[in-house]
């Protein structure tokens, strides 16, 4: 009878530490789509902000007040820039967090890496074409 209590109660542990597994697991899904949600609405923030800039600048670029629409515009859309590059960073460190606190060193999740090297892409993409766009306000 004591082997049979003994057995189950190894049984249950294990059952626990499989269930405690996972939920560290679904705990690191949710962290990282919740990252990826943050970065989204940065990057939305940063659109809003710079082609509200754009339009400014656009609208009034032939107007008596063109210096002070231009240097607005060109501040909003640098502050849309900015957006991405906080949206950047701010994932990256949620990356790395996760990254050192939940995985194992020899575990590579393919994955979670492809997120970040898509996040990077994205925003690599958007700074050189708002970089291009604050120029062609300028001229």
């Amino acid at each position: 009878m004591s082997d049979n209590v003994q057995k189950s109660s190894d049984e249950l542990a294990q059952h626990r530490t499989e269930l405690a597994k996972l939920r560290s697991e679904l705990a690191q899904n949710r962290t990282l789509q919740a990252a990826e949600r943050t970065y989204a609405a940065w990057i939305r923030t940063g659109f809003t902000i710079a082609g509200a800039g754009w339009t400014l600048g656009q609208a009034l670029h032939n107007t008596e007040n063109r210096n002070t629409a231009l240097l607005i515009g060109g501040a909003m859309i640098l502050l849309g820039l900015l957006c991405f590059v906080y949206a950047w960073i701010s994932y990256k460190a949620v990356f790395d967090y996760v990254k050192h606190t939940f995985l194992d060193s020899d575990k590579e999740i393919y994955p979670t890496k492809m997120n970040l090297i898509t996040v990077t892409v994205l925003s690599g993409m958007l700074l050189v074409i708002f970089v291009l766009a604050f120029s062609m306000l300028l001229f």
